[in-house]
């Protein structure tokens, strides 16, 4: 069975099938044999090509958190390049300058904003990155909220620019 996935701009395609108690693992081209050890909620126990490994996991709505080997991955079901931003002529795309964890969210979609001002708070690596408004116009999405993780170059804003001030 075929999954495909995406974290941040990346798709990424696992093709997965049953063999003997385990399952034959495709990974970009590259094949690998995956035993399931144990299954709990939110947590399975694998060997993984020999290596035994624990993953931890979360779904909600059609977003999945995977922990592997100390790394956390955000994968959502892929979006067509076309659509991840929708912007008009003279918009622009606020976008993640790194991973980082939405603190605080301090607009509202069809909020009006002038250039500098604060959009979101994002938090890495013990430090808060203001992130602000391009130039003046309206808030014509908003895609994150609150306590979500984003990662570098993720569309995080979009900010249509007012009559005449493109």
């Amino acid at each position: 069975m075929l999954y495909r996935f995406q974290s941040g701009d990346q798709i990424y395609e696992i093709t997965l099938e049953r063999q003997g108690d385990g399952f034959q693992a495709t990974i970009a081209g590259q094949s690998y044999l995956v035993e399931v050890l144990d299954a709990q909620p939110g947590q399975l126990s694998l060997r993984f090509a020999g290596r035994p490994l624990i993953l931890y996991w979360a779904a909600r709505g059609g977003q999945k958190w995977l922990s592997l080997d100390g790394c956390a991955y955000r994968l959502e079901k892929p979006v067509p390049r076309a659509t991840r931003s929708n912007l008009e002529p003279g918009g622009q795309a606020v976008r993640a300058p790194m991973p980082a964890q939405v603190r605080a969210v301090s607009v509202a979609e069809g909020e009006q904003v002038e250039k500098g001002q604060t959009l979101l708070l994002l938090e890495a690596m013990k430090m808060e990155i203001r992130i602000r408004a391009p130039g003046p116009g309206k808030v014509a999405r908003l895609l994150v909220s609150a306590g979500q993780v984003v990662e570098k170059e993720q569309l995080l804003v979009e900010v249509q620019a007012e009559e005449g001030e493109d």
